[in-house]
């Protein structure tokens, strides 16, 4: 087969550099200059996520504010969606660069009772892969201490995106 198996792990630099693991349409990753960056293979019509460890106090820039979108950020959720109906385009980028009171940890999962909502221009429900590794490839993650999750998003996993973009480490399809 002609193509470049890739697993994950690794340094995190913009949102290009994030897996969508299989079961999801979408990757999100806070890096340590506030960004919020993103790796989506359909258009996004509206986002909420949440940030453990400190307090939003702002919102700008980013791939939601060339889409026009009003960006609501406080406490430690943000909220973005567009008044006239616009998406973000399918693809990868900064989401919003957040502005914090203290230092993040992450962004909230869903498991933690936070909720995590992304939706496409049809109101139906995106589902969103949340990124907390440290996104260096050097270790220390929150997560996993090793800094390598396969794309099923699992701890030292060996699952791979094969030749048909499948995440089941099976090489041969």
């Amino acid at each position: 087969a002609d193509c470049t198996a890739s697993g994950g792990g690794g340094a995190i630099t913009d949102g290009c550099d994030l897996v969508i693991p299989g079961g999801y349409q979408t990757s999100i990753h806070l890096m340590d200059d506030g960004s919020v960056v993103f790796n989506s293979d359909v258009d996004i019509a509206g986002f909420q996520f949440g940030v453990e460890g400190a307090m939003i106090t702002g919102a700008s820039g980013g791939a939601a504010q060339d889409a026009g979108f009003t960006v609501s950020a406080g406490a430690t959720m943000a909220l973005g969606f567009s008044f006239s109906g616009a998406t973000i385009p399918a693809g990868c980028g900064t989401l919003t660069v957040l502005t914090f009171d203290g230092t993040p940890t992450g962004l909230t999962e869903d498991e933690t009772g936070t909720i995590v909502a992304f939706s496409d221009s049809n109101a139906t429900v995106i589902n969103v892969y949340v990124d907390n590794s440290s996104g260096d490839g050097d270790g220390g993650g929150e997560e996993c201490a090793s800094d390598w999750y396969d794309c099923n998003g699992e701890c030292d996993g060996e699952a791979m995106l094969d030749c048909a973009g499948v995440c089941d480490g099976d090489m041969s399809n």
